[in-house]
């Protein structure tokens, strides 16, 4: 019986490898024409990079201290990466259902924890986030970087804004590689391999709800209690510990 999301209505059943297949080709058929991965690549990774440029053009008179915030920025990023993923990707939410639509329904049939490469490059769609998805993260980051700004902290402001859109990059640049043929050159990285495997958990139906929602680094996994080793735990206590995880995130 598939999952259901938080309104109630259910996860689409997982389909056999001939039901991903015909899904893929139907995805990729109705795709436009004029669709072009490399340039949607280029758009959200150029944005990414160019906002995150600018903000650092701001900086002036820069301190020490001031750059030792940089990592309480990525941290504070890795939470919400991991809230977002986990509150909006995987549970339909009244006038944000097209963040759901867009990823279970769609990306998790698609790709599952023994089947993660991309075909043909048009199936870059299914795993790259719109561009607009990095432009609202920039308006989404704005105030916080306003009330710095405000406080007298501009440099703050700046390295802020430039984090979180370096972050963003991250995500796109990591979330890709593991959805690259995992003998490639970028596929056989220990780094991305090892990453790929907590992401391919987070890719297995029965999993996906509870376990592994950091696409970047599982920090917060780790501080949440959903990271999933993926070792030979006995189920029985899988299902266990997957129900208690679940009981304590829905409180």
């Amino acid at each position: 019986m598939s999952a259901s999301d938080q309104n109630g209505s259910p996860d689409p059943a997982p389909l056999d490898d001939p039901g991903r297949a015909e899904l893929r080709r139907r995805r990729v058929m109705s795709m436009p024409r004029w669709y072009s991965p490399w340039l949607h690549l280029a758009s959200t990774v150029g944005l990414g990079c160019g906002l995150a440029a600018l903000s650092l053009t701001r900086l002036h008179g820069l301190r020490t201290w001031e750059l030792a915030a940089i990592p309480l920025f990525f941290v504070f990023c890795n939470a919400v990466e991991w809230r977002a993923h986990r509150g909006l990707l995987h549970r339909r939410r009244r006038f944000l259902e097209a963040f759901y639509d867009r990823h279970t329904p769609v990306h998790h049939r698609v790709f599952v924890e023994h089947d993660m490469a991309i075909r043909t490059p048009r199936e870059l769609g299914f795993v790259l986030i719109p561009s607009y998805g990095i432009a609202g993260v920039f308006a989404l980051t704005l105030p916080l970087a306003l009330a710095l700004s405000a406080a007298g902290q501009s440099n703050l402001a700046s390295l802020f804004v430039a984090t979180c859109m370096g972050y963003m990059v991250l995500y796109e640049c990591l979330h890709l590689a593991y959805h690259l043929p995992p003998d490639g050159r970028i596929g056989r990285s220990r780094v991305v391999a090892r990453l790929r495997r907590h992401h391919g958990a987070h890719h297995r139906p029965s999993l996906m709800r509870q376990w592994n929602f950091n696409v970047t680094f599982p920090l917060w996994d780790l501080v949440r209690g959903t990271y999933y080793r993926g070792d030979a735990t006995d189920a029985t206590t899988r299902d266990v510990r997957s129900r208690s995880a679940l009981e304590r995130l829905e409180r």
